[in-house]
């Protein structure tokens, strides 16, 4: 079918069409996919070794430490959200994208500024000698299962929403890390933070292979509409 042919055919789908609420939103799915990867992460994380002594107390006795705690949740919240917004036409919003963005920065200088002003005294209390491979172990997993659920959805860009999952998803060890393994700011951010750069790149690649198949059967349904 030449060029043509199929922006007609877009053009003659979507005529005189009116707006509809999606039958089956992506609510479910942003719930299943955020508290299901956390119940993962807590189990694997406690079935291999113990939390860090008074980690849990320190939530409470630091505000600090709460605080770079809790935007890190939020922002790996956000990730997902608009990760899997991606699937639905016309519901992404640029202000909760930015927002992402910003909470994301936020979280990060958290620790660059901890450097100098750290949350907790920096020890080796907790150490995993392999939380890096913790991290990945962590993180790949949910990922490939929350980047299936997307693409079922058929996503209009599947490179940003793998790209977007790949940060929530490596954003789940990091923050656990935070009450599992050592407290050092210089130590969070190459051994917790740093993994998620490979879940940021496998998630693209993720958005990559599929690209084409979602374009591909789109096209296929479009095609067998006319």
């Amino acid at each position: 079918m030449k060029q043509r042919n199929r922006i007609d055919l877009i053009k003659e789908l979507s005529a005189n069409v009116p707006p509809v609420r999606p039958k089956n939103g992506i609510s479910l799915a942003i719930i299943f996919w955020f508290f299901s990867s956390w119940v993962y992460v807590i189990a694997l994380s406690l079935y291999l070794g113990p939390l860090r002594e008074g980690a849990l107390e320190a939530l409470i006795t630091s505000p600090q430490f709460a605080f770079e705690s809790s935007i890190g949740f939020i922002s790996g919240a956000l990730f997902c959200i608009i990760a899997f917004q991606e699937s639905i036409p016309g519901l992404r919003h640029k202000w909760l994208i930015y927002l992402s963005y910003f909470s994301a920065i936020l979280w990060i200088s958290c620790y660059v500024v901890g450097l100098s002003f750290p949350a907790l005294e920096p020890s080796m209390l907790g150490k995993r000698a392999h939380c890096v491979l913790e991290a990945y172990l962590y993180s790949i997993p949910p990922l490939m299962s929350g980047y299936f659920l997307i693409y079922r959805r058929y996503p209009l860009n599947s490179l940003r929403a793998g790209i977007f999952l790949g940060i929530s998803a490596g954003m789940l060890p990091a923050l656990f890390m935070q009450i599992s393994c050592m407290y050092d700011p210089r130590h969070i951010l190459t051994h917790h933070i740093g993994p998620a750069v490979v879940a940021v790149v496998v998630g693209a690649i993720l958005g990559i292979v599929f690209k084409k198949k979602v374009t591909n059967l789109r096209w296929n349904i479009m095609s067998g509409v006319k």
